[in-house]
């Protein structure tokens, strides 16, 4: 359906790409709330309570923000840098401040802080989640568990 529209503004000679941040999701708010979608069932969730976890906009500024720390100390900006040498921290692998993780699990979590189903545009976090992602991978994903995820969002 959104095809469709696209098609029709193009047709009509109307961008349907603009060039500043966040393009898409403007253009998807702008069909859905003046109910170009009306046809199709759709459903609205609060930031952090959905199926889809969007971190994009948020890792971004995380990242920016790692990357102004490490230069200021001199630094290149490293998976560690939330970490410290306290490699036993990996699953800290961001601030607490910005209250996204399970420091259990290294996690990012729903706002009630159950693991957030699906996580997308994690990849603006660059670097900094290499740490976990690695110890994950190496470890096979020992909290991929329904109980492991339960008990470990209990403590």
């Amino acid at each position: 359906e959104m095809f469709k529209e696209f098609d029709h503004w193009n047709a009509q000679g109307q961008k349907c790409r603009f060039d500043l941040v966040g393009d898409d999701q403007s253009i998807h708010n702008y069909l859905y709330y003046s109910k170009r979608l009306e046809h199709i069932p759709t459903k609205t969730f609060p930031h952090r309570t959905g199926p889809i976890h969007v971190v994009g906009w948020q890792a971004a500024r995380i990242y920016e923000r790692a990357e102004r720390e490490a230069r200021e100390k001199g630094r290149k900006l490293e998976s560690t840098h939330y970490v410290g040498s306290n490699m036993t921290m990996w699953k800290a692998w961001l601030p607490q401040d910005d209250k996204l993780l399970n420091y259990s699990t290294g996690f990012i979590v729903n706002l009630d802080g159950t693991p957030s189903a699906q996580v997308h545009q994690h990849d603006r976090f660059g670097v900094l989640q290499s740490l976990w992602l690695g110890h994950m991978m190496n470890d096979g994903w020992p909290y991929n568990n329904y109980d492991t995820v339960e008990s470990a969002s209990s403590s």
